[in-house]
């Protein structure tokens, strides 16, 4: 079936420009210790129609201590409790949770007015940074020091001359990330921050505070491009400037995202690669970013599996050695970052995408060599029906 592509194409949001209707902000981190108190706060917020709400993790008994929980919470998941938390303050609130890990969670499904974070990884905030610039909106990055009771918010809007988390950042930022390993299942460990509950709901407040100054239009008020340090046992604030840094590493480049009408079940390789306008150079398929994987090996027993799938949609199944069930790993020459024609092999060109590992919401990239187009995958029906007040968590 060959896809069809709208026309004129549907832009990502410009967080210049804010939607008059309801608003829609997104908490990545949404159960942490800033995430916990800041949900309630956004919940309130007039003109906010939809809250999204991504965090993978459970609630521990020791989180009591730091987060806006109750000992009912325990055992539970973090989108889940603080979804139901929103609804309850407002029930009017279209609420998504969404229980995974942020790398593997489409980007479509984070596209808002507002991006805010809570997230105490490094190369989470990387990763949040690249998705607020790819989609165009504004973010609000909350962070906090417990052991000299800091609390700070930086505000980030993306456009050609403003800077971004990167652009302040040297080697010694870089060389500190998360190194992330081919197919770990549990993804990268972070250490809990240890800070206290008033740290965390002060921190939250702050964000909560520029939010509300970009969703009503006060953009001249707010943070942007700029970061707040409260240091609270002094009770001394500090504001600091940042200047767009023309040698950072993130590209500053805002896509431009067409909606495709068919669903990652119904479109195939083959048909998306003629899509792309004839020119010298080859057409081919990018994948945000993310590798796609065609062969994993055991490093114990020498066992190779043959697959096709994005990395980081691997099931655990696939993940694991059959003979001595230990973790595979992939060389780099099994990875491709971009697809043609001559990586397929025979049969390659009628897979679906949803083979792959792509879902709903899925950004992808068509080249030509000289222009680049940006597509995400659409959702039937039945998956949007199922999106509006729901939570959505992958297993496998």
């Amino acid at each position: 079936m060959k896809p069809n592509l709208p026309s004129p194409s549907r832009p990502a949001m410009s967080a210049h420009d804010f939607r008059s209707g309801g608003k829609h902000l997104v908490v990545l981190g949404a159960g942490g210790n800033i995430g916990s108190h800041l949900v309630s706060l956004l919940a309130r917020l007039p003109g906010v129609a939809r809250l999204t709400l991504v965090d993978f993790d459970r609630y521990e008994a020791k989180n009591l201590l730091s987060q806006a929980i109750t000992p009912a919470d325990i055992g539970q998941l973090k989108a889940l409790v603080q979804a139901r938390r929103a609804r309850r303050i407002n029930p009017k609130l279209e609420v998504v949770a969404i229980a995974e890990r942020l790398e593997n969670v489409p980007l479509g499904c984070l596209r808002g007015d507002v991006i805010l974070t809570g997230l105490d990884s490094k190369e989470g905030r990387r990763r949040a940074n690249e998705i607020a610039w790819r989609l165009g909106s504004a973010w609000i990055d909350a962070g906090v020091e417990p052991s000299l009771m800091l609390a700070r918010v930086n505000v980030y809007l993306p456009a050609a001359h403003q800077p971004c988390l990167e652009c302040a950042w040297g080697e010694r930022d870089y060389a500190e990330l998360t190194t992330i390993h081919p197919c770990a299942p549990a993804g990268p460990q972070t250490p809990a921050t240890n800070s206290p509950a008033c740290l965390g709901a002060l921190d939250a407040a702050l964000a909560a505070i520029e939010c509300q100054k970009l969703i009503t239009g006060q953009t001249a008020a707010a943070l942007i491009g700029r970061q707040v340090l409260i240091e609270a046992a002094t009770h001394r604030h500090f504001v600091t400037a940042y200047r767009r840094n023309p040698n950072c590493r993130c590209s500053h480049a805002i896509w431009k995202i067409s909606a495709l009408r068919q669903t990652p079940q119904q479109l195939r390789l083959g048909a998306l690669l003629q899509l792309a306008p004839r020119s010298m150079a080859p057409p081919s398929l990018a994948f945000g970013g993310q590798p796609l994987v065609k062969r994993l090996d055991c490093p114990d027993c020498g066992f190779s599996r043959r697959l096709f799938r994005l990395q980081s949609r691997l099931r655990r199944s696939e993940r694991f050695c059959d003979r001595c069930g230990r973790e595979m790993l992939s060389a780099g020459f099994y990875m491709k970052t971009r697809l043609s024609r001559a990586d397929l092999g025979p049969g390659d060109a009628g897979r679906s995408l949803a083979s792959l590992g792509l879902r709903a919401g899925d950004v992808i990239s068509l080249s030509n060599g000289a222009d680049e187009r940006f597509l995400e995958l659409g959702a039937g029906p039945v998956s949007r029906a199922r999106a509006a007040n729901s939570i959505h968590r992958r297993n496998s």
